[in-house]
């Protein structure tokens, strides 16, 4: 590089700096009133939730958002439940064991109540009944309430472990 433009350039930028103003300190604004009415607001609101005096959903005949669409009838729309066998879901029966008979198989269900009983193709449970029972598994018939299944009832296949 030629030395003449190194020194050009260092002359230009010593002008430049000596041309430069010197940094004034920028004045801080007035300080005005902040309008807070919008925060104490808030947290009014949240002493409110926090003391129990929160927010409260009135349904006015809509229904729970929060419930899923996808699910069938609850056990509390079927109504009171009977006692024994027919007051229970096939949900809440456990498998225990089939036995064959001359008349057919038969199976060893264990409900709620920790009782054990037997059941026969046909029994009825409190939201469905015994389709069949074979050597290793036991089918029965849910009803469903869903208005977009093609069945009003699915099949639950029970197995022996």
């Amino acid at each position: 590089m030629k030395p003449w433009l190194l020194l050009v350039a260092l002359g230009g930028v010593a002008t430049a700096l000596a041309q430069a103003p010197p940094h004034a300190t920028p004045t801080p604004p007035s300080e005005s009133p902040i309008d807070t009415t919008t925060v104490e607001r808030i947290l009014s609101g949240e002493e409110a939730a926090e003391s129990g005096a929160g927010f409260t959903y009135d349904p006015a005949g809509r229904r729970d958002p929060f419930r899923s669409l996808l699910r069938g009838r609850q056990r509390e729309e079927l109504g009171e439940r009977p006692p024994g066998l027919r007051g229970m879901a096939v949900e809440e029966i456990r498998l225990e064991g089939i036995v064959r008979l001359p008349e057919g198989y038969v199976a060893m269900v264990q409900g709620t109540d920790n009782l054990s009983y037997l059941i026969r193709p046909g029994t009825v449970l409190y939201d469905g009944s015994v389709e069949s029972i074979d050597k290793n598994q036991v089918v029965f018939k849910v009803q469903v309430a869903d208005p977009k299944s093609l069945k009003p009832y699915r099949e639950v296949v029970r197995t022996l472990q």
